[in-house]
């Protein structure tokens, strides 16, 4: 089981011991030799006993493969403005949010010598998450497996991206539901038929009294973005930006403003919604207390499905529990909605309801 883990992460890109870390070594391959003395007979071929016998450590590693990878996954690309903890199965998960910081501020003033003062306190406040539980389904047909003909990173990452993508799309539900709430000043959203640099531009100028603002959006949000200058009546874009957009297809930074770029996908095989809302930009400010909260509460379960019969086929179901919330009043981050990317996303009825 050891080697078997060792050889998963090095499949993955993860750190292995030295005597596994040679440039040239092959992960895959000895991760497949490893799998056939698992799941084959002394020939070589597929053994349904013989993986009856083995199934359990076999899901025990994916298991514990998928609990390691998703938390560093998100924490890797938001841990700006995301808190990530995993709680034990049946905890409940409990966050404590900061009150009082912004009043506080106010408080500060112009002091008299051995004067009297005005005093406030800086609550804390406890909240529960609600957990709800995620899943996804993969058929595998070992012999093809074993043959050589699929490959187990193949089939592993599209449940660890398909479990990536529903979290983000929990996230993204949380941070929109915010769109219209109580408590959001004027100045902290911004409605456009396009991208408006002024707009964008403020909008960042008033996260930034909060900490450093950093842009989260969408591939087609950041293609939309431009550091033009204009210079006796001609538009200018620095050399930087242009290799850039050649490159990446979009900007690094708007005004001195990192740009993160969140992954894109599709809900459906038709490819007719998107998974991540393109019309929507999150100005947040790195350093200061994290908006959203994600718990993962217990480990990841993955078990055999015996839904068909005839082949050696095998359908895998994974099942991990998830909550997600956004705990802080949106007086100190920003959201800008861009109408002209609504067209084909699939998000159309969805954000005109939302603007209603």
């Amino acid at each position: 089981m050891n080697n078997l883990k060792i050889l998963m992460n090095g499949v993955f890109g993860r750190k292995v011991p030295a005597e596994f870390a040679a440039a040239d070594y092959d992960y895959e391959a000895a991760l497949h030799d490893e799998l056939v003395k698992l799941l084959c007979d002394d020939k070589g071929r597929f053994n349904r006993y013989k993986f009856e016998k083995n199934k359990i450590d076999l899901f025990q590693l994916l298991s514990e493969n998928l609990d390691e990878v998703l938390p560093q996954k998100i924490n890797d690309v938001l841990n700006m403005f995301v808190e990530v903890r995993r709680m034990p199965q049946g905890a409940r998960p409990e966050f404590f949010v900061t009150r009082g910081k912004q009043r506080g501020r106010q408080f500060v003033t112009r002091a008299t010598e051995s004067g009297n003062y005005e005093t406030f306190r800086l609550d804390r406040d406890r909240f529960d998450l609600y957990i709800q539980a995620i899943g996804g389904a993969g058929r595998v047909d070992f012999e093809r497996y074993l043959d050589g003909i699929e490959s187990i990173q193949d089939i592993y990452e599209v449940l660890e991206l398909g479990f990536e993508d529903r979290i983000y799309e929990m996230m993204q539900d949380a941070l929109l539901a915010t769109w219209n709430q109580a408590g959001r000043p004027a100045r902290n959203k911004v409605v456009a038929n396009t991208f408006d640099p002024v707009a964008m531009d403020e909008l960042c100028r008033t996260v930034a009294a909060y900490g450093t603002p950093i842009i989260y959006c969408s591939p087609e949000f950041a293609s939309t973005m431009l550091n033009a200058i204009v210079y006796q009546t001609a538009v200018k874009i620095s050399d930087q930006d242009i290799a850039e957009i050649r490159e990446r297809g979009y900007i690094g930074k708007f005004h001195g403003v990192s740009v993160v770029v969140l992954p894109q996908s599709f809900t459906d095989e038709k490819n007719e919604k998107k998974a991540m809302n393109p019309s929507f930009a999150y100005v947040m400010p790195a350093g200061k207390e994290k908006i959203v909260r994600l718990a993962f509460e217990g480990n990841s379960y993955f078990r055999e499905w015996n839904d068909h019969e005839g082949d050696n086929c095998i359908t895998i179901q994974a099942y991990a529990k998830v909550g997600v919330a956004v705990v802080t009043t949106p007086n100190y981050w920003g959201i800008y909605y861009n109408k002209s990317l609504d067209e084909g996303s699939g998000w159309e009825e969805y954000n005109a309801a939302l603007d209603a």
